[in-house]
Formats: C-alpha cells, structure tokens, sequence
C-alpha cells in the first residue's frame, strides 16, 4: 500500500529550518533506506525498488550526487523488499561501504576507490537480509535476517558466511556489537533482544551462545532500533520501541530489569510515534528518528532529550538514520519525500531544562506530589534559532504510556525568557483511584517552543514515578485464574490495557502506508466537505 500511495498524501508542506537541511535525490521512484557517513564527511545511502538497488554518495561541499547501481535480478517478492535491506556502514579500514540487499539476497561491498561492487550471496533464500555491522576486530561482517530468522557471520577474507538459526518468528532486526564483544540482536517478532556470544556459536544451531531478554512482565515491545555506549565500567543499551512512542533506556547488565522509557511529544499526525533506527557518537549522545513523529531527536549523556520537527512532513517516513564521524551531522533519509537531509548538530540550543528534585518519586491516592524543573538561558551571540517569549511546560508519558488515572498542572503554563537568564516551573501531579494502576512508569516533564516556520523543539526530561495505589476488588475478578499474586494482578492489567498498542504495529518500517494513507486522506477530504 505504501508504494501505491501518492507522495501528497504523506508530503503536504514543505516547511524551512534553522537546524535541518534536505537535499531532494535526483530519483522520482520512492525506496530510501539506510545511510552512512564515510571519513570525508560524505553521505552514502541506498534506493531500492522491486526491481532495481542502487548505492548513492551525495557531496555536502558541492551538493552533489553518484550512483553506483547494484547489478541482479530481483529473486524475492515485494513484501521482502519492503521490509528488509537496505542497511549500510563505512568500513574506514578499507575504504569501503559494506550494505545488505533483500531484493537480491545478498550482502554487498562497494569500494570506494575504484566504485566496483562485490556481492555474495545469501545461503538461505528469501532471508530478508537486514541490518548490518562490523565485528569489533575488523575481520567480520555481521548481519541479521528478519524472515530468515537467523543472524550470519561473513568472513571478509575467506568470504564464507555461516548462519545461526534465532527462533521460527523472532524477527531479527538490527544489530550492535557492545565493548565485550557480545553482539545484541533486536528480535522484533518475538518481542525480545538476543545477547550472542559469538565464540559460543556453533553453525546452523541454537545450542549455545545465545541469550534471549525480554522485558519484565506485562510490559512488551516490539525493539527495533538499538545503540550500546559505554563509559568507564558501565555500558548503557538504548532500544527503541517501534510500536509505540518510546526508547527504552537500560543499564546493559541489568537484563532490562530496570530500565526507563523515554516517551516522545504526543504527534497529531499518526498515533504513535514510532521510534526507529538508534545511532550512538563518540560522546555517548544518541540519536533516533521518530517514524510516525515526524522528527529527530536525540538523548544527551545527562539524560536530555531534544527533540527537532522535520521541515517535510506531515510524514516524510524517516526510518533510518547515521552520524558523521566528525559528530556535526545526523544524516536521514526520508522515503515518502525522496529526501535525505541531516541535523546540524554543531548548532546549540540557548535552553536547557532539568527537574530539581529527586529523580524518583512515589505518588499516592489522593495527594498531589510536584515536580520542580529549572529552565536556564545559555548565553548565546546573535539571534536564538528559537522563540524565547513563547515556551511552553507540559508533561507527557502520561495518556501515551498508559499511564491511567495521572493528570497534571504546570505551573506556568507559558513563559517568557528573553529577559530571564532562568525560571523554575512545578508539574503537580494528581492520581485517580478509580483508573490509576499501581506500578513504575516514567513522567517525561517538557518545554517546548518555535524555531522557524512554525516548526517545534521540545526538550524532555525523564522522571520516575511510583505509583502507590491499592487493586480494584472488580480487577481481582476478572483476572484469570494462573495470575493469583498482587503483582501479577497489577501486570495483568497493564498488559491487557496495552496489548494493542504494543502488538499492533510490529517492525514494517516502510509499510506504514494503510493506516496513515487512510488519516491523511480522510483528514484532507473532511476538508475538502467543509470548504
């Protein structure tokens, strides 16, 4: 459906940006996916249709644009090619850029030097070839096959591949190696994140080596996105949540027994914003697109999350996503737009926000507790790329995270900081008995306000709450009979509340078409009624 689609009918308005610059590709065709960054700044990424891939460098400096075709006969089906592929990384050591193509089921390198392309073929058919990195030695390509169920190992010298089997139906997805040389798998059907130690692994079997992590019941998501940074002793996972509107942010030796979920702006486009591909830098910032937000944003090491509209929209699709080497670009490709473009990250925002009291709370029937935030004004030279007279504070996490029963009163709701260096806000939080369900969820307080164009940058923070509240003796009855402790009884609920949500929307990151096809259209001809 998504093919099928109009551009219009995702593509409405193309808006102007003080932080993100777009570069429209020279190919009328819709197929964007994957994109990288090589060592000169330049940016790769790969277009594949039904019946043609081809691999593009786009030049900053001069704007300007190679192809580099990928020859072979398509030997999959459409549904293959839509969902998988695509994915691409720079090789610095041998100047190269390594990709997967499901249209042709085969892993590929293009060497930058002489633009010559050698591929190799796939052993399992119709693997639907997905994500891709390099081993942490150099010597290895990894990769994973979300309809193969399988992950495979490519020796870059012998150029012999051998596959390990992960599960009938998990999905595997994409793929990060972490410090230890463990490699991290998201398993998007099944719902879960595979740790591999790849010393353990034995050919065409699932005996050893492999570690499947799921969240802590009830909770479930569908983990698409993943990026491992470390610092020091301790390494941290980030693993978006491609059906709904978080990351889940974790301490990697936690198992995701602890973890908290950066929710997104609440998005009048598209339910959920659906976050994608998650890419870390040298500094441990971390970026992902949000897919059905229409926006990218990024998680700073204090825990800050920014997030910056996309001139394009009301859906440009943006699924995937690279930083430059050089930290000064975030670079996306945009499917529905037929549109790269990249965040201009050496831009800095004159406004940080950050809670003043304690980052935990536990919240109680009947009593209003309170977040204290600070706002404070960076010194900046010039013009703010951003209004300061109009910011906003609010709060979400709340109805989007399934937090029932929590309401919320800022205080002040809109401020003014072209003459303040700083202002202190308060989010007083109320709970409902009767729709409130006890368990730990993740309040994220927010500001927001305009750049240009009437485009909108919020800044999030995350606050855990606890809430303290008894179970309903109307929920008791109607809990099946195997769950028969207060904990499972309160999981159950949430489980059942958020089944939807969570299940619904799986890994088909370019096939978003029906369900937004269908808003769009209905949104412009209730318009076109009422004129």
């Amino acid at each position: 459906m998504a093919q099928q689609s109009s551009n219009q009918n995702y593509v409405t308005y193309e808006k102007r940006s003080n932080f993100i610059k777009e570069f429209k590709i020279p190919i009328n065709e819709r197929g964007l996916k994957g994109i990288a960054t090589d060592s000169e700044g330049n940016a790769w990424f790969y277009h594949q249709t039904n019946k043609t891939s081809t691999i593009m460098k786009f030049n900053p400096e001069n704007n300007n644009f190679n192809s580099y075709p990928i020859e072979g006969k398509t030997v999959t089906d459409d549904t293959v090619i839509n969902l998988a592929g695509g994915q691409i990384i720079y090789d610095e050591k041998r100047n190269s850029i390594w990709f997967t193509d499901a249209r042709i089921n085969s892993i590929g390198r293009l060497d930058i030097n002489s633009g010559k392309i050698a591929l190799t073929k796939i052993p399992t058919n119709n693997s639907g070839i997905m994500g891709i990195v390099l081993s942490p030695d150099d010597k290895e390509i990894w990769f994973a096959e979300i309809i193969g169920n399988k992950i495979g190992r490519f020796d870059i010298q012998s150029r012999a591949i051998d596959e390990y089997p992960t599960g009938d139906t998990t999905g595997p997805t994409l793929i990060s190696f972490d410090k230890k040389g463990e490699l991290w798998v998201t398993l998007s059907y099944a719902k879960s994140v595979l740790m591999v130690q790849p010393w353990l692994l034995i050919p065409e079997t699932k005996l050893s080596g492999m570690f499947e992590i799921k969240l802590k019941e009830p909770d479930t998501f569908s983990p698409f996105g993943i990026a491992i940074t470390s610092n020091h002793n301790q390494s941290t996972i980030y693993l978006s949540d491609h059906g709904s509107s978080r990351v889940i942010v974790s301490n990697l030796t936690s198992e995701l027994k602890e973890y908290i979920s950066y929710w997104t702006s609440p998005t009048q486009a598209y339910p959920a914003t659906l976050p994608s591909q998650v890419v870390s830098d040298k500094f441990e910032n971390v970026y992902f697109p949000e897919h059905g937000g229409n926006r990218i944003s990024k998680i700073s090491p204090t825990g800050l999350m920014t997030e910056f509209d996309i001139p394009t929209g009301p859906l440009a699709t943006v699924v995937y996503i690279a930083v430059s080497q050089d930290v000064s670009k975030v670079w996306f490709t945009e499917w529905a737009s037929n549109k790269i473009g990249y965040l201009d990250n050496s831009m800095t925002l004159p406004l940080e926000l950050k809670p003043k009291n304690a980052s935990q709370m536990s919240v109680k029937v009947n009593q209003t507790y309170r977040i204290e935030i600070l706002v404070t004004k960076n010194n900046i030279t010039g013009t703010s790329p951003i209004s300061l007279n109009e910011i906003d504070l609010s709060a979400t996490g709340m109805t989007d995270s399934g937090l029932q029963g929590l309401t919320y009163l800022a205080n002040p709701q809109r401020f003014n900081m072209t003459k303040n260096p700083s202002i202190n806000g308060t989010i007083d939080l109320t709970v409902d008995a009767k729709e409130a369900i006890a368990g730990k969820y993740t309040v994220m307080p927010r500001i927001s306000t305009l750049e240009k164009d009437d485009l909108t940058v919020s800044l999030l923070y995350p606050q855990t709450v606890t809430l303290d509240v008894p179970v309903h003796k109307t929920q008791i009855q109607n809990l099946p009979s195997s769950v028969n402790n207060e904990e499972g009884s309160n999981s159950m609920f949430i489980f059942l509340r958020d089944l939807a949500r969570y299940a619904s929307i799986g890994v088909a990151a370019i096939l978003i078409g029906y369900l937004v096809y269908r808003k769009i259209v209905k949104s412009r001809i209730e318009r076109n009624t009422g004129e």
